[in-house]
C-alpha cells in the first residue's frame, strides 16, 4: 500500500523504526505512526532552489491549475491555452500552483534549566525537536537543528534519509548544560529564512520580544514553543525554602505561602501573554505544553494553534 501522505513517505524513507541511535530512543514507533498523519504548516514561505511540497504564492509550471491571465510579450508560449483562444479570440496563459522547498530551523534550549522538573523538561523538548525535524524532512524541507547557543552544535540544512540520521544523532548526543537566553538566538548564524521553531522553557532573563522581532526581520517565521514541567506550572512548595537558580547558581531564601504561589501563577500567565503577543507581532505563534504530555497531546495543542494539521 502506498504512503497516504508526504509525512508517511518521509517516514518510510528513513526506515520507520524507533530512532535513537546508541543513546535513548527519541521517537518510538507509536510517535512515528502519529507523525505519518501530520504536516507542519508554514505561514511565510521562503522558496529555495529546489522543488518541494510547500505551496508558494508564486505561480509556475506544475500539475495543478491556479488561474488564467492575458498573454504578454515575453511570456512562455507553451502556457498559452489554445482552447480559450478559440472561445475568446484572446491569448490567455494557464497559471499553475508552484510547489517549493522551504527551510525549517529547529532551535532547542539545552541549558541546565531544561534538566529540571518532574518529569524533566529535557526529554519532552528533545522529542518535540526530533518530531518537528521529522515533519520538515517528510515535506522535503531543508531542515537544520541546533542548540540555543552560538557556540553550540548544529547540523547543516539537510534533506532525506541521511539528514534524519544526522539530526537524530545530534539530538541523541545532547545533554542539558550551561545557560541560554534570547541574546543567544540572535547570534545563531546558521538560521535560514523560513520557519524557525524555538523549543525552550523561556524562563531565562532577557528580551524575547526583540529576539523574535529580529527573526522576523531576517525573513523567518518564529514559532516559540514553551515546555514546562507540571511542578513549574503549579509549584508544590510551602514554608521556608531556599531557591537556587540552576544556570547561575544564585540562591534566595523565601517563605512560600498561598499569596506567593498566586503571584507566581500570575507572573507565568503574564509571561505567556507577552510571548504570545510578541510572537504574533513578528508574524509567528506561541505554544506551550507540559513535560508530562505525550507527543500526541502536544501535537493536538499545536494543531489547535494552527502549527500542524492532519495530512
Amino acid at each position: 500500500m502506498p504512503p497516504r501522505s508526504a509525512a508517511e513517505a518521509g517516514a518510510a524513507g528513513v526506515g520507520g523504526a524507533a530512532v535513537g541511535g546508541a543513546g535513548p530512543t527519541i521517537l518510538p514507533p507509536e510517535d512515528l505512526a502519529l507523525l505519518g498523519h501530520l504536516a507542519l504548516l508554514h505561514r511565510r514561505l521562503a522558496g529555495g532552489p529546489y522543488p518541494g511540497s510547500r505551496r508558494s504564492p508564486r505561480t509556475s509550471r506544475s500539475p495543478e491549475l491556479a488561474d488564467f491571465r492575458p498573454y504578454a510579450p515575453g511570456d512562455d508560449i507553451r502556457q498559452i491555452d489554445w482552447r480559450a483562444y478559440g472561445r475568446l479570440e484572446k491569448l490567455m496563459l494557464r497559471l499553475y500552483v508552484a510547489e517549493e522547498e522551504s527551510a525549517l530551523n529547529v532551535v532547542i534550549d539545552a541549558s541546565q534549566s531544561m534538566a529540571l522538573g518532574a518529569p524533566a523538561k529535557w526529554a519532552a523538548a528533545r522529542r518535540l525537536a526530533a518530531a518537528l525535524a521529522w515533519l520538515g524532512l517528510a515535506a522535503t524541507d531543508r531542515v537544520a537543528v541546533g542548540v540555543l547557543d552560538a557556540a553550540g552544535p548544529f547540523t547543516p540544512h539537510l534533506r532525506g534519509r541521511s539528514g534524519s540520521m544526522r539530526i537524530l544523532g545530534l539530538l541523541g548526543d545532547l545533554e542539558p548544560a550551561g545557560s541560554a537566553g534570547p541574546s543567544h538566538l540572535g547570534a545563531l548564524s546558521w538560521l535560514r529564512p523560513g520557519l524557525t521553531v524555538v523549543v525552550s522553557d523561556f524562563l531565562g532573563d532577557g528580551d524575547w520580544a526583540a529576539a523574535l522581532a529580529d527573526l522576523h526581520s531576517r525573513g523567518q517565521e518564529p514559532l516559540a514553543w514553551q515546555v514546562l514541567a507540571p511542578d513549574e506550572e503549579n509549584p508544590p512548595l510551602a514554608g521556608e525554602i531556599t531557591l537556587v537558580e540552576a544556570e547561575t547558581g544564585r540562591s534566595r531564601e523565601m517563605t512560600v505561602n498561598p499569596r506567593v504561589i498566586a503571584a507566581y501563577r500570575l507572573a507565568l500567565a503574564e509571561l505567556r501573554d507577552h510571548l504570545r503577543t510578541k510572537a504574533a507581532a513578528a508574524g509567528g505563534r506561541f505554544i506551550h505544553t507540559r513535560s508530562d504530555q505525550d507527543l500526541s497531546a502536544s501535537m493536538a495543542v499545536a494543531a489547535a494553534a494552527g502549527a500542524v494539521r492532519r495530512a
